[in-house]
């Protein structure tokens, strides 16, 4: 992803020295940004694809193995089913807003649309996704006083820690592709701004 974005920025410098102001041939510039955009395109479907896999795993356990009595396990599993639920509506909105911006022109429109893209993923990456995080953590913990009538008290401590462990891997990884991604969508707001400054 940052390799595509390092080439995409190389090639705009390059046809900016090579070229008189004002006459930038834009070619190279359309193809690497179109490149830029679908391999960003392919790392959101993947991402989609393994929130949907996970989502299916926990509807299918939650619906064939752990038959939950109390209103209180059915109530963590709905909010961590829909939590996954939610981050793929939104992850999926996300791709249809980023197909409708075309980076190849460099008017005040299109520059508007990226910068409304950017403040969309960014709310997204903030409040939305912490939201969602939290609602599935407390989601999973509702479920601890049911299984806790199946498993011993020294199974439910290991699986609460290994819960804690398996989140904190997540949460890093997420702050890392956010992080990634937060630069990435900036940098792609500079090029804009210098394309229309040409």
């Amino acid at each position: 992803m940052i390799d595509q974005l390092e080439e995409l920025k190389g090639v705009w410098k390059n046809a900016k020295q090579k070229t008189l102001p004002g006459s930038i041939d834009t070619t190279a510039i359309i193809i690497a940004a179109r490149k830029r955009k679908l391999g960003t395109l392919k790392i959101k479907v993947l991402n989609i694809l393994v929130l949907v896999l996970t989502l299916i795993g926990i509807g299918l356990f939650f619906f064939y193995v752990a038959k939950f009595n109390d209103l209180l396990s059915h109530v963590g599993s709905a909010l961590m089913i829909g939590g996954l639920s939610l981050r793929i509506i939104i992850e999926c909105y996300s791709i249809y807003l980023s197909l409708q911006i075309d980076l190849s022109k460099a008017s005040i429109d299109t520059n508007k649309s990226f910068l409304e893209f950017y403040k969309f993923r960014k709310r997204i990456h903030g409040p939305v996704t912490i939201t969602i995080l939290v609602l599935y953590t407390v989601g999973f913990y509702m479920l601890t006083p049911e299984f806790s009538l199946f498993f011993s008290f020294r199974m439910m401590v290991l699986i609460d820690l290994s819960y804690i462990v398996g989140a904190s891997i997540v949460v890093f990884a997420i702050r890392r592709a956010i992080r990634n991604e937060m630069m990435h969508l900036s940098e792609i707001r500079k090029l804009q701004e210098q394309m229309m400054r040409q």
